[in-house]
């Protein structure tokens, strides 16, 4: 009979990570940044499923987070592709729907990636419909010249690494580049301490390849690497501030990545656009990236009850 074991120690966890590496598309960056992201959600709960002791799915749900009122949470289901369409999915579900009700909560948010059929036809049986929808996008380094990384007239670069007295300029940046970004689910960005544990802290960003964008003293814009497995690395944010858009800072911040990315010896790198976000989608063409399959969000009712 399969059971479902709450996470609470790092044992449980690693078998966490094993299941979601082995069923998503992209896994999971690091057992260490998972860890990390365990600690950020009050609230949050995370399940693996097991048959005879095997960890064959895993699950997590957690409230929204940041300063928004929505009755609906965040969700998570993977079941390693041996043991799909026996039910287990569900059975997750209907878990996961127990504690988001003991939450206060009354529908959640589960991506789900197009390539994955099954997921998405999942979903969509029991009532998900979706409110949003990320492109992938890759550009492939090994075969990519060095890019030059020249500043627009006025503007410096520096990394984190370099400069780390500069994490509230950053950070209000955050507050005008987060909420611009065109989606249907727009993303909190949370009291600073949030955001610095969310956004900059995670075991996965690292100082060297943090690059911001300074007018003078003034932080104008930042962009941040994601460090995955297997040679791939992720954009997390290029963000700039609304006054200094236009002046090909996103365009620098990029190049900057990118030539970052190929001194550390990461052969991929991924990123994802809203469908909406025409400016950056723009960008990311000119500069070589090839569209992937997309990332669809989905929003829907408990299940139970």
């Amino acid at each position: 009979m399969p059971t479902l074991e709450l996470v609470e120690s790092d044992e449980a966890l690693r078998d966490w990570v094993d299941v979601v590496d082995a069923a998503d598309v992209w896994g999971v960056p690091s057992f260490e940044d998972a860890r990390h992201l365990r600690g950020l959600h009050p609230g949050r709960v995370d399940g693996v499923l097991r048959i005879d002791g095997r960890p064959v799915g895993a699950a997590f749900v957690r409230p929204a987070g940041g300063e928004s009122a929505d009755p609906c949470g965040v969700a998570g289901l993977w079941v390693i592709p041996a043991f799909r369409r026996r039910g287990l999915g569900s059975a997750m579900h209907c878990a996961l729907s127990e504690h988001a009700r003991r939450l206060g909560l009354r529908e959640l948010l589960i991506e789900a990636h197009e390539s994955q059929r099954d997921a998405c036809a999942y979903l969509e049986r029991r009532g998900y419909e979706e409110i949003g929808r990320e492109v992938e996008l890759v550009l492939e380094l090994d075969s990519l010249p060095m890019p030059e990384v020249k500043p627009p007239a006025g503007i410096t670069l520096v990394t984190r690494a370099e400069r780390p007295d500069l994490l509230l300029g950053m950070y209000q940046v955050a507050r005008e580049a987060i909420p611009d970004i065109p989606a249907e689910q727009a993303d909190e960005v949370g009291s600073f301490e949030e955001w610095l544990a969310t956004d900059m802290d995670r075991p996965i960003h690292t100082h060297d390849l943090t690059f911001i964008a300074m007018d003078g003293a003034e932080v104008v814009g930042y962009a941040v690497l994601q460090r995955g497995r297997g040679g791939v690395a992720f954009h997390s944010l290029t963000g700039v501030r609304r006054a200094w858009r236009g002046r090909g800072i996103a365009s620098m911040l990029k190049r900057a990545q990118v030539a970052g990315a190929k001194r550390a010896g990461f052969r991929r790198l991924v990123t994802e656009n809203a469908v909406e976000n025409e400016p950056i989608r723009r960008l990311n063409e000119v500069m070589g990236y090839k569209p992937l399959m997309s990332t669809i969000l989905y929003r829907g009712p408990l299940l139970g009850g």
